[in-house]
């Protein structure tokens, strides 16, 4: 049994678990946006002190210019030449120390020489004046050897027309403390000891440069190490660092003093802490409001069920009363009181109160007809016999009861063949009327201790009482078979009809019942395909015969497809002179498994397939392809008979398609035999003779094959325009030592002759019926003494043997 969890408490639970959900989205959003916010606010700084310092930078580098260039137009006003210059700049070399931070002086000619330095000139230094010579243009550097300087080298042009080229060096003291003012952080200068690639570099390989005191170095030093080992370079300049160092949160922003990999760089160091902590305790807010209103909704919400639960849980309570037909208790538990307001739970209380006296209602009106029901369902309503639910029953009762007593238990299935003429030619009412008359017939027909049951339909099914001996089972069995050879009276009508009767035995008390019917009507089907009035016992056989038909069936289906189907010719020659006249095209299945099947077997499945017509359209085809092969082989005068079915031949599509094939392979329907039974004929005469004279217009010529054996009548002979007669080989077959058989071969070859047809004889398979034939003067002869059916492959080498100047040569010449 699951666990109960009441519906308040599902609905908590859920309503908990969307609050949750949603309020950690929105926090989250929320927090997201506040980090957001305190990361852009990063940016900005690290954008601000990148502003201040180029700012910073520019001035304090155009003061430097400007004053130099001041310096020398002032001192040129007594001095025109160059070497003038260098000496004005040695003696105002200590004031602009003094004075204006300036480092050092070079003073360079236009060639590049030097012609005054304070020290000796830098390889730096000689490649900014190299490039400034070219350009003519101001330009400043920043190098860190013994410690971080900022070169400007400028181009003067002096009072005598001449350009010298003036190089200074500033440290970066002045500019790290207008820096320190400005951005309230704390600054340190890194470079790296070789050019390195930005995106490669760690940031840990950069190292500190002076000027920075020793406290200061080692404080840079160990918020440094802070740092994670694999913090590149690349992103250090673009993202900056948080790191949290002896309590404070620090925000370390990274600025490029000179555009090359190794530096230098300026290091700020901002301390965030108030910052990090109002961002904190915001976070915080943002939790507690949200908690707040979470627990705020779930106290609310689970004050308005709760009392929504206890009238659930009393409605729950008392509605299982119902099940148990206790009506007055559940209207005892359900008269408390009243809400002011009503809502859906107080309806649903009031519906169930209406349910509660339906069903009472209900359940009196259920007793009374219990026995009426039970009636109907084991009784069949026409006939009054039990039916195949009682059956059910029954037959489980009888097999518990064999034991080991051995007796055999039978089941016999009934099926009145043409039972279907009686509903279609007198309506369905008088055929209730013919299956109650049966009913009665077969009930006065069995002894106490049978059970007879109307199964479906116009079936029926009689189990007998365990008898002794099989061979009683069968008398019964035969008995009610006999019954029904006289005719059955319906009113003024009287009806022949013939029974059907299968047998399945058992005495085995483990049988299934259901198995038991099944055989029973299998052996009835077995009967009825038969054809004999007799009863017919189940064997295993019947069950593998149609498990084969069953597959065969499937199988058929797919076989054109597959092109498994083909034609066996089988020769008809003239009997007087030996001389080929043609070949009756036999269908032929071969199966890629089970062989060669039989026509008997496969033919019958066809023709209650919905391939049947199909089939007969690719056959036609493929005869046009076989006469067209003969011609080829000089066979122009044979003659080709095929088969067609009443389908096909009332099949409105007939005649088009074989003009069709007319067009397609010229004209050969005078050597296309187009053969049709008696029993195709007698299913619409009228419409067969109107296709059969539309047919014959087009050249073609017909046969009717297994000449009788079918409906055979003369009246139709004379109106149908056949050519030739095919007597059946049953009759050729038997008539050498039947004197039946011989007188109805011999009257026929006289009709047929008077007719003005032609004869052939079927299945020939002696001389001496040979012999016989030509005596009769019969035509034409088929059969396995002239030549079993060939297969299309093998037909071009049989002829090759076989045939001799147009003459059939078998064995016996």
């Amino acid at each position: 049994m699951p666990l109960f969890v009441s519906l308040p408490w599902k609905i908590l639970s859920l309503l908990v678990g969307g609050l949750l959900l949603a309020t950690l989205i929105l926090t989250k959003s929320w927090l997201d946006k506040l980090d957001q916010d305190f990361a852009r606010q990063q940016e900005l700084m690290l954008k601000k002190d990148t502003q201040q310092y180029q700012l910073l930078n520019d001035m304090l580098l155009g003061r430097m210019a400007a004053r130099l260039e001041s310096l020398i137009r002032y001192g040129e006003t007594d001095m025109g030449s160059a070497d003038k210059v260098a000496h004005l700049m040695e003696q105002e070399l200590e004031h602009l120390q003094l004075h204006w931070q300036i480092g050092d002086l070079w003073l360079f000619g236009a060639n590049g020489r030097l012609m005054y330095g304070s020290r000796p000139a830098p390889a730096g230094v000689i490649a900014d004046v190299s490039r400034v010579a070219k350009t003519q243009t101001t330009l400043s550097e920043i190098r860190c050897q013994r410690g971080c300087e900022q070169f400007l080298s400028l181009p003067v042009l002096t009072s005598g027309e001449s350009w010298v080229i003036l190089s200074a060096s500033s440290a970066m003291l002045e500019l790290l403390a207008y820096l320190n003012q400005s951005t309230g952080a704390e600054l340190a200068l890194l470079g790296a000891e070789s050019d390195l690639n930005h995106k490669a570099i760690l940031f840990k390989e950069l190292t500190l440069h002076p000027p920075l005191a020793a406290s200061k170095q080692r404080r840079f030093r160990q918020v440094l190490a802070q740092l994670s080992p694999a913090m590149t370079l690349s992103r250090m300049l673009q993202e900056g660092a948080r790191v949290q160092f002896e309590g404070s949160m620090l925000l370390l922003n990274l600025i490029v003093l000179q555009a090359e990999p190794a530096g230098p760089y300026l290091l700020l160091m901002h301390d965030i802490t108030t910052i990090q902590q109002a961002h904190q305790a915001y976070q915080k807010r943002v939790i507690l409001v949200a908690t707040f209103i979470v627990v705020l909704l779930l106290a609310i919400f689970f004050w308005l069920t709760n009392s929504f639960r206890r009238r659930l849980v009393s409605l729950s309570r008392s509605l299982p009363l119902l099940a148990q037909k206790r009506y007055q208790e559940f209207y005892r538990m359900q008269s408390g009181s009243r809400p002011f307001l009503s809502d859906e739970l107080e309806q649903l209380r009031q519906s169930a109160g209406n349910l509660a006296g339906e069903l009472e209602r209900l359940d009196s009106q259920v007793e009374s007809h219990t026995s009426e029901l039970e009636r109907i369902a084991l009784y069949d309503k026409l006939t009054g016999l039990p039916n195949r639910n009682r059956l059910n029953q029954v037959l489980e009762q009888s097999v518990d009861k064999l034991g080991q007593t051995g007796r055999i238990l039978a089941v016999m299935f009934l099926d009145f063949d043409d039972f279907r003429k009686v509903n279609d030619s007198h309506g369905h009412s008088l055929g209730d009327a013919f299956l109650t008359e049966v009913a009665k017939e077969l009930a006065g027909s069995i002894d106490t201790g049978d059970f007879l049951c109307r199964f479906g339909g116009d079936e029926f099914v009689l189990v007998l009482s365990p008898r002794e001996d099989l061979r009683e089972i069968v008398r019964i069995a035969e008995s009610v078979q006999q019954r029904f050879f006289l005719p059955v009276k319906v009113k003024q009508f009287r009806f022949y009809v013939s029974v059907s009767i299968g047998i399945a035995t058992t005495s085995d008390p483990a049988s299934e019942p259901e198995e038991l019917v099944r055989q029973a009507d299998m052996a009835m089907y077995h009967a009825k395909d038969q054809g004999v009035r007799r009863p017919s016992l189940y064997t295993e056989q019947m069950h593998q015969h149609l498990l084969r038909r069953n597959l065969l069936e499937e199988e058929v289906r797919h076989a054109l497809n597959r092109d498994q189907f083909c034609f066996a010719l089988q020769p008809q020659i003239e009997i007087l002179t030996g001389r080929l006249v043609g070949f009756e095209a036999l269908l032929r299945w071969t199966h890629p498994e089970k062989g060669v099947i039989a026509p008997d077997e496969f033919i019958p499945l066809l023709e209650n397939s919905e391939n049947l017509l199909n089939i007969g359209y690719w056959g036609l085809r493929r005869v046009f392809e076989l006469l067209v092969q003969l011609e080829e082989q000089g066979l122009t005068e044979v003659k080709l008979a095929v088969n067609l079915s009443a389908e096909q031949l009332l099949d409105p599509r007939l005649c088009s398609y074989l003009k069709e094939l007319l067009g397609e392979y010229g004209p050969l329907a005078n050597r296309l035999e187009l053969e049709l039974t008696e029993r195709t004929l007698v299913k619409d005469i009228e419409l067969c003779l109107q296709v059969m004279n539309d047919l014959r217009s087009l050249g073609f010529t017909f046969s009717i094959d297994d000449f009788g054996t079918g409906y055979s009548s003369l009246s139709y002979l004379k109106k149908i325009p056949v050519d030739v007669i095919k007597i059946d080989r049953s009759f050729v077959i038997g008539m050498l030592e039947n004197a039946p058989d011989y007188q109805i071969v011999a009257s026929t070859v006289a009709m047929v002759h008077n007719l003005g047809m032609q004869m052939v004889a079927e299945g020939v398979e002696t001389r001496a019926q040979l012999d016989c034939l030509r005596e009769l003067e019969c035509e034409i002869g088929q059969g396995y003494h002239i030549s079993r059916p060939i297969l299309e492959k093998d037909l071009p080498s049989v002829l090759q043997r076989r045939l001799l100047q147009g003459i059939w040569q078998w064995p016996e010449n």
